[in-house]
């Protein structure tokens, strides 16, 4: 038996769709209580819920709530919202819940078959939110559109991960005011978001940290490099193996295969990679590099690859993918910084 009561729950961080492995988007938000979450995707006038849910069970007892469907039936859907019910009391036999709290209705815009492809690439924000919403506004009133996507290239926050609340609203609700829950979003982990007490949590929502991914044309190889010292910094506290996870990683993108993809390109955080990463992104057939963490705007050529690297709270960049070439421009401080007219 289930009974509903009449207690405040509120949306706290909107949906925010995330590009993740494999065909699905996950659609993660959180509430202010404890409990359910449900997301319904309507197309054509008939609504399917989705739960996040846990072996057969609906997981109950988190603020932050997640559900992967397909990328063909949100891409494809008129609309889509989320709903979520507080858990006051759960004696095993009856529990007792608050009344459902539902999100607005978005329309989202995937992939639709556009010629031209818009980006916006943030990274090392570090917590300056004013700073990112600014210069992606002067590279939207500059471009005269919106992005069809975007890509966060990690140190999102500044102070790492080291509550719930470090993500939902340093991740979460930038991203959602970025692409107002309505467009996808690329996250790549940085290593400030490897620090602090929830970082080992990230994966159970967002999935694997590295993966491939894509977006009409375009097919993403996004590697998660981890921190930036050796495991044995006393940074660390004795708590980094990111050796074995690198060659994890590195062991998966050996078993990959190539493809046609017209446009190829890996993300991470930092461009740090030795030249066995480098070899298997050659082997792919991976053209370009899109990377942070030095605070920088730049591109260069390293191991036959294209790099463009992004970041710091002042910057942000519009890459478009036309034709056979990929251009990007930069904004700093709220104004139009540069131009590259094309990344070879």
């Amino acid at each position: 038996m289930n009974i509903p009561l009449p207690v405040p729950n509120k949306i706290t961080a909107p949906p925010v769709v995330m590009l993740v492995g494999g065909d699905e988007y996950a659609v993660i938000w959180a509430s202010s209580r404890r409990g359910t979450g449900t997301l319904v995707v309507t197309t054509n006038g008939h609504e399917r819920v989705f739960h996040d849910t846990a072996s057969g069970m609906l997981r109950h007892n988190d603020k932050l709530h997640v559900v992967r469907v397909t990328r063909k039936l949100l891409d494809n859907c008129d609309s889509y919202h989320v709903q979520s019910r507080g858990m006051i009391y759960n004696t095993g036999y009856i529990a007792f819940r608050s009344e459902q709290t539902v999100s607005k209705r978005y329309t989202f815009k995937g992939y639709r078959g556009q010629a031209d492809i818009c980006a916006l690439f943030c990274t090392d924000i570090h917590g300056e939110q004013k700073q990112a919403l600014a210069n992606a506004q002067a590279l939207q009133q500059t471009a005269g559109t919106t992005p069809d996507f975007i890509i966060f290239g990690g140190d999102i926050p500044n102070d790492g991960l080291h509550s719930r609340r470090s993500f939902t609203k340093g991740v979460l609700g930038l991203a959602a005011k970025l692409g107002g829950s309505e467009r996808p979003v690329l996250y790549v982990r940085g290593n400030h978001e490897t620090r602090g007490q929830w970082a080992t949590e990230l994966a159970r929502y967002v999935g694997s940290l590295y993966f491939t991914a894509s977006y009409g044309p375009i097919s993403f190889i996004v590697l998660d490099t981890g921190e930036d010292k050796p495991d044995k910094h006393p940074e660390y506290s004795g708590l980094a193996d990111f050796n074995a996870y690198h060659m994890q990683q590195l062991a998966w993108l050996s078993g990959l295969e190539q493809n046609n993809a017209k446009y190829y390109v890996a993300v991470c955080h930092m461009h740090y990679l030795d030249d066995e990463w480098y070899a298997q992104l050659n082997r792919l057939g991976v053209t370009h590099v899109f990377v942070g963490h030095n605070h920088n705007n730049a591109s260069w050529r390293c191991a036959g690859l294209c790099h463009y690297e992004d970041g710091g709270p002042a910057t942000a960049s519009w890459l478009t993918f036309r034709g056979d070439e990929i251009a990007a421009m930069s904004a700093a401080d709220g104004k139009l910084n540069k131009r590259f007219l094309r990344l070879y």
